[in-house]
């Protein structure tokens, strides 16, 4: 589940300092929690995505909106998922999230 999120193994310099988080993540997050269904990948998604503007956390907001796509989330629905951001949560997260969704669709 992980791969098919991130869109290819998950790897880095945390993993390499503490392996046992990647152990961590698969076990708990993407077992336990992802494995449930209660939300599809999309819908998981895009939840997380709202909570990362709002915190903000620009890096993992990025990493996520490139998931977003990963799980099959198109440009078009992830600029109009900005749009509700705007409407529904405010300006300052709806900025920051599309000028990450921007970075994301630009980089190779």
């Amino acid at each position: 589940m992980q791969t098919t999120i991130a869109g290819r193994p998950v790897t880095g310099p945390v993993y390499e300092f503490a392996p046992v988080i990647n152990d961590f993540l698969k076990d708990h997050l993407f077992g336990a929690i992802f494995g449930r269904g209660v939300l599809d990948f999309q819908a998981r998604e895009l939840a997380t995505v709202s909570a990362l503007a709002s915190l903000p956390a620009e890096a993992q907001l990025k990493s996520h909106l490139g998931a977003s796509l990963n799980v099959g989330l198109t440009p078009g629905q992830l600029r109009q998922f900005v749009e509700v951001l705007a409407d529904t949560v405010g300006s300052t997260e709806a900025n920051l999230a599309a000028a990450s969704l921007a970075t994301v669709l630009t980089t190779p």
